[in-house]
């Protein structure tokens, strides 16, 4: 076995062992936010919490998926994913926080698409995308040699 698929054997370990120690640390993090929720009857640090913390194991996952460790930005991932994605992401957390200090309007409040972004929020696997595609983005690994 050679040295260099030796130090890639414990690089993907050591990479496991922190996503298992940021799992933890989520979870806990996230007990702490829900108790003190129930206490104080405010939801709004929950809602921006699982924003944070999804778009967080976004970018740990993404660490994973890097090739080469130099920037070369890939904007049609930008503009196409991750920034849709961020804004779809933190759409509700930022309409919620809008509704509970009373600047938001009655009508939007009660709309579908607030309902809709609810659903969308609920998943948190478009924090996750946006976290993984931001880092995706800024490390390009395809060639550039196809033109479409």
């Amino acid at each position: 076995m050679k040295k260099t698929n030796r130090v890639s054997y414990f690089i993907k370990f050591i990479w496991l062992i922190g996503l298992i120690a940021l799992a933890i640390i989520a979870f806990h993090l996230d007990n702490q936010i829900q108790q003190s929720a129930s206490e104080t009857y405010s939801l709004l640090p929950v809602i921006w919490s699982k924003l944070v913390i999804s778009i967080i194991f976004g970018l740990y996952i993404s660490l994973i998926l890097v090739k080469k460790w130099s920037i070369k930005l890939d904007f049609s991932l930008i503009w196409c994913v991750a920034i849709p994605s961020l804004i779809l992401s933190a759409a509700f957390p930022i309409l919620a926080s809008l509704s509970l200090s009373g600047h938001l309007p009655e009508i939007v409040e009660s709309s579908p698409i607030t309902f809709g972004l609810q659903k969308i929020f609920s998943m948190n696997i478009v924090g996750t995308i946006a976290g993984l595609t931001i880092i995706l983005s800024f490390f390009n690994t395809q060639s550039n040699n196809v033109e479409q």
